[in-house]
This record gives C-alpha cells, sequence and structure tokens, in this order.
C-alpha cells in the first residue's frame, strides 16, 4: 500500500449486509413453503380447572351462600 491510499471497508459491510439479507430471505422461503394453513386445531387440555385459585376458606363460603 502506498502513502495515498486507505482500506476501504465498505466492501466488507456491503457482503456482510447482503449475507444477512440471504439469511432473512431463505428464512421466509422455508417458512412459507413449509406452512400448513390447514393444521387441525389443537383439542382443549383437560384438567377441569378453569385457572383461578380460590383459597379453601373463600370457597366454604361461596358454598354456604349458595
Amino acid at each position: 500500500m502506498s502513502e495515498g491510499e486507505h482500506a476501504d471497508s465498505s466492501l466488507k459491510w456491503l457482503t456482510f449486509f447482503f449475507v444477512c439479507f440471504v439469511l432473512v430471505q431463505a428464512i421466509g422461503a422455508f417458512a412459507i413453503f413449509t406452512y400448513n394453513a390447514n393444521a387441525p386445531e389443537p383439542k382443549p387440555a383437560g384438567g377441569g380447572g378453569h385457572g383461578m385459585l380460590i383459597p379453601e376458606d373463600a370457597h366454604a363460603k361461596l358454598t354456604q351462600l349458595a
């Protein structure tokens, strides 16, 4: 390198962003071609609980009111 030249890193950045762009495009193409729009819905989980936890004392008071 002579005195007047300098290292131009723009080509390295351009290559880096192009590789990132291609990877994102590949992930998108994979998602498009593997997505199943007609997949069956999962059955609701059993268990009988409705998700609300009530302390035992409050539950006893509710049954006394009913």
